[in-house]
């Protein structure tokens, strides 16, 4: 399925949009080129109207036509006659020089035939349409179609007859009759629009006044209002498609402004896309082709690959079951389920690495159990021991001794024994205050050791073990003077947003902070615990803004600050 999708969907799309830009290319040419055809064929139709429009300026203000139509009401037939003949050798060489005419006809204003150079007759009902037309202020013509008494396609030019000396004043009515079948070979019969290609001209009611295809009749609307409702009264050229006869057709139009028609273009849009239907019959071939040629490539990368699966995954069926020692033939194709396989014999080896590493872990760890077992009588003879000499110094009535063998043995007990890391704050300060009575044996008072807690509920805070006493060591042992002088040493512990914050202060000899790194280097040590172990301890625990803090200044002393979250032990 992936392989027909990334085949055939990109052919089908390319297809579809080729033959998408394509038509709209071939359809916006051939818009172009009919609308230039159409342009020039209505010069030439605006040519030809234009000497009909000069005959007819020349009748109407003919002298003897003016001079007859005033007289029309008291002429006798015999005038008439030679009034006619007065006319004919006025106006014969202008009138029978124009080969296409069907009829000059002069109509007094009663709609009476005055003057009459033809050989047809129309209804009464047409000639009275097309004077109707007439419009004085818009150029007092009307082009308009007749059709005879015999049936053939005529155009009329029909205009009213002023007095030349009033123009207020009608006289009459005149009709220029062309003969429309040679008008139109005259003007536009020749133009080709394509095979099924048709021209005609229409006016602004809707009426075809001249086609040049037979399929088009004459004297009445064609075909659909669509045409019309997009034609009538765009006087600039435009093309759209439409349906006419359930065929499609690609419209074209311009407008004639003499006669106020519209010569509109009509191409097939069988005719447009017929280029196209080659083209479509050898993407359907190419397609067909690449669908035969993407299944056959379907079925080989599908074999390549589902093969190799099959025997991947009876491999790690054997392997679930245990047997470590079985493997895939070593000659694994260079693609990627050869690397795959070769991953997963790299795997299976290191599991036995780890396997065995486990059991001698085992191993070992059972020895280690065996020799801790054997290590605990250790401790309890100490603490023993410690027991009998407190009890010694006690019978003694050795108070100092007593109360020193009894913070030591707690001591020891809390740091040998105690295997947590998180203890309560009041543990802690236990710790400190057994520290403080080992080192008084030592020391004496050199120092005083107090602290102070905000609240009760901080004892229950849980620190890191041992974080206090490598600073009061540190005070205790390099705080004092040569002077003797008893250091002060002030713990305060107090909770702020979530902060518990642990204040060792001390009034001793203090020490320039450059110096700094070159303290956290010393190993002044008890039980392996020392001022850098707690500063990385803390480091491994928390982070900004929480840690340890140091300030110090040569003979004012050392202030160390402890910044932990607020943590209780839960339950």
């Amino acid at each position: 399925m992936a392989f027909f999708i990334t085949s055939l969907l990109p052919v089908i799309f390319i297809t579809i949009y080729s033959n998408i830009r394509y038509e709209e290319s071939i359809s916006d040419k051939l818009s172009a080129f009919s609308l230039q055809v159409l342009s020039e064929s209505a010069v030439n139709v605006s040519r030809e109207l234009v000497q009909y429009e000069t005959l007819s300026e020349s009748i109407i203000v003919n002298k003897e036509i003016q001079e007859g139509l005033r007289l029309a009401g008291t002429m006798s037939d015999f005038e008439k006659n030679e009034f006619k003949t007065r006319i004919n050798n006025d106006l014969g060489e202008q009138v029978f020089r124009l080969s296409n005419l069907s009829n000059v006809v002069v109509l007094t204003e009663e709609m009476e035939a005055f003057y009459d150079v033809g050989y047809e007759w129309y209804p009464d009902d047409q000639i009275q349409e097309s004077i109707g037309r007439i419009d004085p202020l818009s150029g007092n013509t009307s082009w308009s179609y007749l059709r005879s008494n015999r049936g053939s396609d005529k155009i009329a030019l029909s205009r009213v007859i002023f007095s030349a000396d009033n123009l207020n004043k009608k006289l009459g009515y005149l009709i220029i009759v062309i003969d429309g079948r040679v008008f139109t070979r005259n003007t536009y019969e020749h133009v080709d629009l394509g095979n099924g290609g048709m021209v005609y001209i229409m006016d602004r009611h809707g009426t075809v006044v001249s086609s040049a295809n037979p399929i088009i009749g004459q004297g009445g609307p064609y075909s659909q209002q669509e045409v019309f409702d997009k034609v009538v009264g765009n006087e600039t050229g435009q093309s759209f498609y439409t349906r006419i006869n359930n065929k499609k057709y690609l419209v074209t139009h311009t407008y004639i402004r003499s006669a106020d028609w519209y010569m509109i273009g009509l191409i097939p849009h069988s005719f447009i896309i017929s280029e196209l239907v080659d083209i479509r019959s050898n993407l359907i071939v190419i397609s067909i082709f690449i669908l035969f040629l993407s299944t056959f490539m379907a079925l080989l990368i599908y074999r390549s690959i589902i093969n190799p699966m099959k025997e991947l995954l009876q491999y790690a069926k054997t392997i679930k079951l245990g047997k470590l020692d079985f493997k895939l033939p070593s000659e694994n194709a260079p693609d990627e389920m050869g690397k795959l396989t070769e991953t997963i014999d790299q795997m299976v080896a290191q599991l036995k690495r780890l396997i065995y590493q486990v059991e001698m872990e085992q191993k070992a760890k059972r020895d280690a159990e065996l020799k801790m077992l054997q290590a605990q009588i250790n401790p309890h003879f100490l603490f023993n021991t410690l027991n009998s000499l407190k009890w010694s110094a006690m019978m003694s009535k050795n108070t100092v001794v007593e109360e020193g063998i009894a913070s030591l043995s707690e001591l020891l007990r809390n740091t040998i024994l105690d295997h947590e890391e998180m203890i309560p704050l009041s543990k802690e300060l236990d710790n400190l205050l057994h520290y403080s009575v080992i080192q008084r044996i030592r020391y004496g008072e050199s120092f005083d050791l107090t602290f102070s807690v905000e609240e009760e509920g901080l004892y229950e805070c849980l620190v890191p073990r041992f974080i206090l006493q490598p600073i009061v060591e540190n005070s205790i042992i390099h705080a004092g003077g040569d002077d003797g002088r008893i250091v002060k040493i002030h713990i305060e512990i107090t909770a702020l947003d979530g902060i518990l914050q642990l204040k060792i202060s001390d009034n001793g000899k203090g020490f320039d902070t450059r110096d700094l790194q070159l303290r956290r280097a010393s190993h002044e040590k008890l039980s392996g615990i020392g001022i850098v172990n707690v500063e990385e301890r803390l480091r491994l625990y928390v982070e900004e803004p929480f840690g340890m803090h140091i300030s110090s200044e040569p003979q004012q002393g050392t202030v160390t600050t402890i910044r932990l979250p607020v943590k209780r032990k839960e339950g």
